[in-house]
This record gives structure tokens, sequence and C-alpha cells, in this order.
């Protein structure tokens, strides 16, 4: 039986109840010719095709599902109607009258059985009556729009989800009869829930209920800290965390869901069992608790209530929202991995010059993990419990935890070792906006006095021309160039790698890039031309790039992009644009269209331009995979645009800035910097440093706005050799920047041995 049935709840409305009879009653020939009529109906319906129903216009598709329910309501009142009228007809109704009843009887008895078991098809299948409906609308809406250069990518054979079936069971699910299959709804807008989920009140609504209720999942946003009723683990994210049961309120990851009970409601026991740790796979949540944590001042300030959660061999800390009755909000605000090889716990003492009063001593303890390797290698949480007996508990759970870690020999998953890439004492630190590594000895720092190059093996300092006010530095290597964006007014600036040496050089200006913010560098036609891409608001500039003798431009090409641009690079020859909820790839070596990385048609997506969000950067793993990065969520693509993973990558926090260096994602927060590994979509460390901010396009390069301003590295573990040949930093506050006396470019920093001239600014 065909499975195509979606005109077949909106063809409903044009079904009629016998009419009245008074005196004379039809012959069994219009009986007969009655029942072929609406058998040649069914049938019609049965043969009738997704074609039909994608001929509806795009305004009908949100009317679907009320269509449905509608005309389910008005076919049963028509069938009361008729009960009725059999029960009112004359006692000497004639033989064909009886005839014709029971013709009619037949087609609504087999009317029915076709509606229930059609039900039960489009139940199974992996969209809804009204996502197939929504899917016709959607195809036809592309088969009329081939002529469009940005939608003619989309097939026609597009295939959206709604639904995702769960065919296999848990050891706890129901081994009765076979019930329906679990589903997810994905929705435009989804409803905000707190971990207690409430029941609709359009339950009872469902009119052909299966012997066994099963789950009816819907992704959700949760608004508080919220365990997983499955694995117990914490769903972290900003939005679309996991799964809510509409019915029962099971609560559970997405991945989760194949393994949830199957038989629905859940028994409360088993929801509110929520602590459960697999000492193997380290999943789980082991315990949980509120406490106080220094406020932002540190402790001198005072304390601030938290909720602390021990969850994946992770300490998970979350503020309290004063404001909101002390709920804790869903923004993680502290970190801290168990795996790190620093880990420890202990109580505070007096010769850990903390700040606090002497009662409170009793009942604190710290925590600590790594940071940087110089000056510090370690830092430490202070955290207050309620009572004694409480920091007895919370120092025996984690330290139990820890010796569990070590004895199961759990390996250290972390990717990026800190450093400090060079003293923090020099005075030019202080106001870098960014910053480039040139080689394993130099790196080019920019600031509002303009372009320095340090030696970071022989303290030279080299100023570069008189530019001033640098607001980006872009390396150009296949042109032998550097452009910065400078000074006031935004413009962008090219210049030689020669002048890098400290040699004097011509600067080349692009006039025309006057209120610039955001540039990238990269080749086109297999790396035989280079190219540098400015934006201006909503305006992107394509210049290609000579040099010889002298640096020279031409433009070629220029974009408009929908809303200002937010971020960009070049990858495969292809300029991808990132803006407001939506990313956009320009092809740079030949003349096309632009390609949608968020097609508009992919209703699984569109809840990124419900409510509108930053883009941050995007990913690319294959010739057919990209990592769009927005400050909600991180979503996976194809190269059409659509889906390409149900899975998304969740933010423990809000994210200022991502960065990307093959295959990790850096992920910038107020209080931490998290690594995620794109490919098999890992959480693999939090780096907790609070005001880091990347000075670069990969993130290897970082400035901490703390107390003491440094520079950090990123040294990645992984990698052969070092990027950057790391000197051993100090907090020498005797060294002075002191001017070469025979070069006024040219600075040393060191401890003078005699009078030197201090130039101001550095």
């Amino acid at each position: 039986m065909s499975k195509e049935k979606t005109p077949l709840f909106c063809r409903m409305n044009d079904y009629k109840p016998l009419q009245n009879v008074s005196g004379s009653i039809r012959a069994e020939k219009d009986s007969q010719s009655f029942t072929l009529e609406r058998i040649k109906e069914v049938e019609s319906l049965r043969n009738s095709s997704l074609v039909t129903g994608a001929r509806k216009t795009l305004g009908m598709m949100e009317q679907f599902d009320k269509r449905d329910m509608s005309a389910m309501l008005k076919l049963e009142s028509a069938l009361d109607r008729e009960r009725i009228f059999r029960q009112v007809l004359p006692e000497a109704a004639p033989v064909t009258l009886d005839c014709k009843m029971k013709a009619r009887e037949k087609y609504q008895s087999d009317l029915w059985l076709e509606i229930e078991h059609l039900n039960k098809g489009l139940v199974r299948q992996d969209q809804s009556s009204s996502s197939l409906a929504l899917f016709n609308a959607t195809a036809n809406v592309v088969a009329q729009c081939e002529t469009d250069p940005v939608e003619n990518i989309f097939e026609q054979n597009l295939k959206i989800k709604f639904y995702i079936s769960s065919g296999s069971t848990s050891s706890s699910s129901y081994s009765g009869d076979e019930a329906d299959s679990v589903k997810i709804v994905d929705s435009a807008h989804l409803p905000v829930h707190t971990p207690t989920i409430k029941r609709r009140e359009d339950n009872s609504r469902i009119l052909f209920p299966t012997k066994i209720k099963t789950h009816q999942f819907f992704l959700t946003n949760f608004t508080a800290p919220t365990k997983c009723h499955q694995c117990t683990s914490l769903m972290v994210g900003l939005i679309r965390q996991g799964c809510a049961c509409d019915v029962c309120g099971f609560l559970c990851h997405t991945t989760c869901v194949e393994k949830a009970p199957r038989a629905c409601p859940v028994p409360s026991q088993r929801k509110n069992s929520a602590l459960y740790l697999d000492p193997q796979e380290g999943m789980g949540t082991a315990y949980e608790g509120h406490v106080w944590i220094p406020k932002k001042g540190g402790t001198k300030k005072g304390w601030q209530r938290a909720l602390a959660i021990v969850c994946d061999f992770k300490l998970f800390l979350y503020d309290m929202d004063e404001e909101k009755d002390l709920k804790p909000n869903v923004v993680v605000s502290q970190v801290i991995d168990m795996r790190d090889g620093a880990f420890s716990v202990s109580s505070v003492w007096p010769s850990d010059f903390i700040s606090v009063r002497r009662k409170e001593m009793s009942r604190m303890f710290k925590v600590t993990a790594s940071q940087l390797s110089a000056p510090s290698n370690r830092y430490s949480i202070p955290i207050l419990a309620d009572s004694e007996n409480e920091k007895s508990e919370w120092v025996g759970v984690l330290s139990e935890l820890h010796k569990i870690l070590r004895k199961n020999h759990s390996r250290d998953r972390s990717v990026y070792v800190l450093k400090e890439a060079y003293d923090s004492s020099l005075p030019l630190i202080k106001t870098t906006q960014t910053a480039a590594i040139i080689d394993c000895k130099r790196i080019a720092l920019g600031n509002e006095e303009g372009l320095f190059i340090v030696h970071i093996t022989i303290d030279e300092i080299t100023r570069i021309g008189d530019i001033k006010k640098v607001h980006q530095i872009e390396l150009i290597p296949n042109g032998q160039m550097v452009a910065v964006i400078s000074g006031r007014s935004h413009r962008v600036q090219l210049l030689p790698f020669l002048a890098l040496d400290g040699r004097k050089t011509d600067v080349h200006m692009l006039a025309e890039t006057k209120g610039c913010q955001i540039m990238t560098s990269g080749t086109i036609c297999q790396g035989a031309h280079t190219c540098l891409c400015v934006a201006r608001r909503s305006q992107v500039f394509c210049y290609e790039l000579f040099w010889s003798k002298k640096i020279s431009h031409r433009k070629f090409k220029e974009f408009q992009i929908p809303t200002n641009v937010q971020w960009m690079t070049i990858f495969s020859e292809q300029l991808c644009v990132g803006f407001q909820s939506g990313f956009l790839r320009y092809p740079l070596r030949r003349e096309g269209i632009p390609y949608r990385m968020l097609h508009s048609h992919d209703p699984t997506l569109s809840f990124i331009t419900c409510q509108p969000v930053d883009a941050l950067c995007a990913v690319e793993i294959s010739s057919t995979e990209y990592l769009l990065c927005f400050k909600s969520i991180g979503i996976y693509t194809d190269n059409r645009g659509l889906r390409s993973r149900s899975i998304e990558l969740m933010w423990p926090a809000t994210p200022t800035y991502c960065r990307y260096s093959a295959p990790y994602l850096s992920v910038y927060s107020e209080n931490a910097v998290d690594i995620f590994d794109v490919n098999s979509m890992e959480w693999i460390q939090t780096v907790p440093l609070k005001k880091v901010r990347p000075l670069n396009s990969e993130g290897s390069l970082n400035i901490l706005l703390l107390e003491t301003i440094r520079l950090i590295y990123f040294k990645n573990k992984m990698t052969n050799g070092d990027e950057l040949a790391l000197p051993e930093t100090s907090d020498d506050h005797q060294k002075q920047v002191v001017q070469h006396l025979n070069n006024k470019q040219h600075y040393f920093f060191r401890v003078p041995k005699g009078k030197g001239v201090l130039p101001k600014g550095l």
C-alpha cells in the first residue's frame, strides 16, 4: 500500500453524510453506485502522490496540521449524525434502504481502516503528515526556483527529516507488543522548558492511540542546568540542549533517544535517580550541591551562590541568578577537568594567604588545576561550603573520583600547553591589539603606537615605518607581503617582507578601503595568484596583488553582502563570508552565483533566522562538509547548505571569539577557552583563563587581560617542534626599552648599563 497519503486529510472535507429522506427512498442501484463512487475515492487517495501535495502554496504549509485535525473531527461528527439518522428511520423502511446502509457501513469501516493504517504508516516514516505537506510545498517551490541562482543547487529529491526514527530499544524498554517508533520533533519555534516539564492539555486529542504509548520527543531549550534521565550527564549548551517527551517529561540528549525506555510514561523513580557515574567511560553525574565561590573581584569582594555539579569527571560551577530567586544560570561559569595533570583538592590553610574570615576557614576547600607554565603553573579556586560536614563530603568525593581516574589510567586529552610568549614587563604588550608569528624567532605586534617586530631570542625590537594605530595584521607569504589595517580611518596598507627586517621600503595604500573592519588573504588559480579581500560594512572588495620592485594591485571583484560582514576567510578558491544568521560562499576564480551555506528550505535550520544570532566563524572540514559557528550553537552542513549531521556543537558558555587550527576549534568565553575536535565533535579541553582574547587568526597568540597583562602562546602538543622558540620569561621590572644609538627604529629590551633614551609609548 502506498505511503504517500498527504492529500488524504485535505480531501476529507469533501465527505458529506447521507441526506435526510422523508417519504421516498432511493433504489438499490443508487446504493451500489454510491458505494462504487466512494471506493473510487479511496482508490484515488491511495494512488495520490507527493506531487499533488507539492502543488500547495507556501502560505498553506502552516495550516496543514490544523486541517488534518479538523478534518478528522468533522468525519467523526458526520458518522455520529449517520448513527442518529439510522435510529430515527421509519420501521417500514424498504429493503433497499437496508442494502444501502450496509454498503454505507462497509464503506465507512473500510475507510476508517484505511485512515488508521495510513496514520500508522505516516508515523513510522521520517516525516509526519504535516512534515510531508511541508516537504511537498518545499519541493514545488524548489522546482519553480530553478532560475534562482542561489536556489538551483537544491535537488528536487531533497528529503528533510522532521522526525528521527528510533528502531532500537534499551535494556529497560518495553518488551511486550510492538510500539510506534520514537520520534523527535524539530521545530522552528522551540518551546522553552525548565527541568520540570508540564504536560500539555491537548494530549487527549490524539485520535488513533496505539495499545502502548510511546514517547513524543521534541527538541527543547532548557533555561537551567539539566541532566539527562538516561545517562545522567549534563545537557550542556545554550539552546537546543536535548529532548523532552511531551507526554511524561522524560529528558535526554538527542544521542540518548534510542537508548531511552520505549514505554511512556517512564516511572518517576527512574527519572529521579539522576546520579550515576560510569567509571570506565567517565560519563554521568556523581555529585551535586550548592556552594559559594568568590565574586569577580576575588574573596575581598565577598562570595556568591553557585551550583556545583561533578559530571563526566569535570567540576561544573553555575552562577545563581539573584534577580530570579537564586535560580542557576544555564551558562557554565567555570569548568575544571579532573583529567588535568595538576588537578588536586584540599582544605584551605592560613599559609595559602587567602583573604577570608577565620570562621570561614574551616568550611573552605580549594580546587587546583594547571594554567601557565611560567611564571605560575597552577591556579586554585577557593570554594566555601555551607558547613564543615558538606566541605568534608566535597573533598572526599572529588578525591575519590580523582583516584578512580588514576586507577583507570585515564589519558589526558588536552591539546594545548599554555606558555608565556614574552616578558610581560615589555610596555608595548599592554596595548597590543593584534599579533602574528613571522617565524620561530620573531613576533609582529600591533598596537596604538604602530607596528613592531619583537625578536624574542635576542630581546631586540624594531619599529616598522611610521604606521600608527594598527588594528589587524595579515601575513601574505605567497606574495611576500604584509597587510595591516591602521590609522583612525581604518585603511589597508601593504608592506613587503623586507620591511620586517628593518629596511626602508615604500608603503602601498589601498585608498578605497577607508572604514574597513576586517580582511583576509589567500590564493586562487591553484596558487598562481595572490588575492586580498577587504570588508567595509556590507561590501567586500577583492584585489589581486603583485610585487616585483614595488607593490601594485588590481581590483577584480566586488560583492554586496546582505548585512554587515562579521567574519570572512578564503578556502577552496572561494570567499566565505559570515554575517548575522548566515554564511555565503562566493567564487573568486570564475564568475558565478553565491552559495548559501544555510539553505532557507531546510526547516531544521530555520531556528537560526527566527532569533538572529551573530556569526563567529566557518570551518571547512572537507570539500563536502562545513562547520558553521554562531554565537549560540555550531551546525554542520554540506556543500548544498543542508544539515549534514543531526547532532549540533554545544557551547558551555556564551562565546566571544572562535579560532580554528586544524582539527581543533578554540571557543573563547569570559572565563575560559574551550577546545573541540571538529571531526569527532568531542569537547577535549578547557583552558581556565579569564579575560583572554585571540590576537591572530589561528588563536596561537593571545593576550591575557588581568592585573598583569601577558602575551600567551598556545603550544600544540600534537605537532613536532615548536612554532615559536619560547625564551625564559620573568617579571623583571628592571628591564627597560633602550633605543639603539645608530638607528632610531631599533630598540633593546634589557637592564640598561648606562643612561639610555626611553622612547615614549613603548
